[in-house]
């Protein structure tokens, strides 16, 4: 299947918001077919500018699941490179679908 990068940052950044799992979307994608790649620096640009809001959303968006995990454990809050270990309330298999 085609897709289209500029729809398919659209289709991932909705899912994010809309709080569902992108993981499906994301394992359809054949990244070897998929066109719309920037023509010119200027839509490079834009598309680094998209990357790196997407990005600061999906950062947004793990922050209270870090907080969460960060409030379980009896271990310091910080960790090297900003790591929580999780506690042993928590699976290890929490990202995997039910």
């Amino acid at each position: 299947m085609l897709h289209s990068l500029p729809a398919l940052l659209n289709d991932l950044e909705a899912r994010l918001i809309a709080g569902e799992d992108p993981i499906p979307l994301l394992a359809t994608v054949r990244w070897q077919e998929v066109i719309g790649w920037p023509r010119d620096r200027e839509e490079a640009l834009r598309l680094q500018t998209r990357l790196r809001n997407l990005k600061i959303l999906i950062t947004t968006l793990e922050a209270p699941l870090r907080a969460t995990l960060a409030k379980l454990s009896d271990s310091a809050t910080y960790a090297p490179k900003g790591g929580v270990p999780l506690p042993p309330t928590v699976s290890v298999r929490l990202h995997q679908n039910a």
